[in-house]
């Protein structure tokens, strides 16, 4: 039997085809197998599942990440390097100046905030309840330039290590 604790503050809701997780950043509604049977003690705050193979385990550790969102959130960090790039919020979208002739713009998803903090480099900070959405939106953001090998300019994650390539040589 397959178990997991559920925080107090984390309200549970469920039927056959879906269950709904509602927390103190928001409610996640997710889709179920009605083949999934799932059993909640409001005594204990224990939901467990019957049968133990690889598909109800994985759907546990769904539902684990689906409460973490829910009662604490989740972020991802992008750097933004380059001379003169630069990034705004302008109501519902994020505006970029990143080496272009034009300024990119980039429609937030809903759900997702975006803040920017400048201290040392630009750096933005991607926070969300849905781990899905919040790696969703920091791919997109990222691949709108990603990082050059030669010089390292573009958007990469905060934990990414670009290997730096050798340019050309001349023979002098």
């Amino acid at each position: 039997m397959l178990q997991l604790n559920i925080p107090k503050n984390i309200k549970l809701l469920y039927s056959e085809n879906w269950i709904q997780i509602e927390g103190p950043l928001g409610i996640i509604k997710k889709k179920k197998s009605p083949f999934i049977k799932l059993n909640f003690n409001l005594e204990t705050n224990i939901l467990s599942i019957e049968n133990f193979n690889k598909k109800n385990h994985f759907f546990l550790s769904i539902l684990n990440k689906l409460i973490w969102g829910v009662s604490k959130g989740f972020y991802m960090k992008l750097n933004i390097v380059g001379v003169g790039f630069k990034a705004a919020i302008i109501d519902t979208n994020l505006q970029l100046k990143i080496g272009f002739s034009h300024i990119v713009n980039y429609k937030i998803p809903e759900g997702i905030k975006i803040s920017i903090s400048s201290q040392k480099a630009l750096t933005l900070i991607i926070f969300g309840n849905d781990l899905q959405k919040v790696t969703q939106t920091a791919a997109e953001i990222r691949n709108l330039k990603p990082v050059e090998p030669y010089k390292g300019k573009g958007i990469k994650y905060s934990k990414e290590v670009v290997k730096k390539k050798e340019g050309k040589k001349t023979n002098v």
